[in-house]
């Protein structure tokens, strides 16, 4: 797959970004059952040659149900310092996927399940515009704009949060 080297501010730690739904939910009984939803996505720059890792969270709870998917893929980037490009390109890769309502779970529950061919590289790739490294209160945050001035800002962590 394509890769390029990846900018040193970025290289060998975890960068996460996240949204959570606002909208509690509690059940009948008046107990708490989490947020209605929450999409998480981080990157791992495992060295300066363009390896990477690229990690997904994503969850929905209605009234009884709740539903994960937890994704990893294994690939290459390539950024592009003149047009401020990011293409994540994913070679391999799987999923565990939870799913339950009540007491009961489905089929499959939480089992790893590869990725198939419209999830890799050259079906998938993830790819942005418009990112730049910026300093901001001592720390440095890997940033996505969007066309609407709107934006991702990737935290770095030590560890897959």
């Amino acid at each position: 797959n394509p890769r390029t080297k990846v900018p040193a501010e970025l290289v060998g730690a975890y960068w996460h970004v996240g949204t959570f739904s606002m909208t509690n939910f509690t059940k009948y009984d008046g107990s708490y059952a989490g947020n209605a939803n929450e999409v998480a996505t981080g990157y791992r720059f495992v060295n300066d040659k363009g390896d990477a890792e690229q990690y997904f969270y994503w969850t929905k709870n209605s009234t009884y149900c709740r539903d994960q998917i937890l994704g990893y893929r294994k690939g290459t980037v390539v950024f592009d310092t003149q047009k401020n490009t990011f293409t994540f390109y994913a070679a391999s890769g799987y999923y565990r996927r939870y799913s339950s309502c009540g007491t009961s779970q489905s089929p499959g529950y939480g089992e790893k399940k590869t990725y198939g061919a419209e999830d890799l590289y050259p079906n998938y790739k993830a790819h942005y515009d418009n990112y730049e490294i910026v300093k901001e209160n001592g720390k440095t945050i890997w940033r996505i704009r969007f066309e609407d001035n709107s934006k991702l800002d990737y935290m770095r962590t030590e560890e897959p949060k």
